[in-house]
C-alpha cells in the first residue's frame, strides 16, 4: 500500500476536474479587440514554436461569439496553468482566473 503525502499532486488533480474561467481584457473593445486577441494568440504560438491546436477553427468561432463584458471575454479553461494563461502573461493582457459559474 502506497500513501501519497504530497497534497500538491492531489490539488492539481482536483483543479483539473472542474472548468475555470479565464477573464481576458481585450486591448480594444468589440470585433477589432477579438481579432487582435486571435492575432496575438497566433503570434504567441508561432514565436514559441507551439503546435496550432487542431480545434483552432472552433476556438476562433468561440472568441468571435463571446459576450463582451466591459471589455473582458470569458474563456473556459481546465486549469490555471493553461496555455491560454501563459499567452495572456506573454502578451501582457490583463486577466484573471476564476471558478466557472
Amino acid at each position: 500500500m502506497v500513501i501519497n503525502l504530497d497534497k500538491s499532486a492531489e490539488l492539481d488533480e482536483q483543479e483539473s476536474v472542474f472548468h475555470k474561467k479565464l477573464k481576458l481584457k481585450m486591448k480594444e473593445k468589440g470585433k477589432e479587440g477579438r481579432i487582435m486577441v486571435l492575432k496575438d494568440y497566433l503570434d504567441y504560438l508561432i514565436r514559441n514554436k507551439k503546435t496550432i491546436p487542431p480545434d483552432f477553427p472552433t476556438f476562433v468561432r468561440e472568441i468571435m461569439g463571446l459576450d463582451d463584458r466591459a471589455g473582458f471575454i470569458h474563456i473556459r479553461i481546465w486549469h490555471g496553468k493553461s496555455e491560454l494563461v501563459e499567452f495572456a502573461i506573454n502578451k501582457d493582457y490583463e486577466y484573471r482566473v476564476d471558478h466557472y459559474d
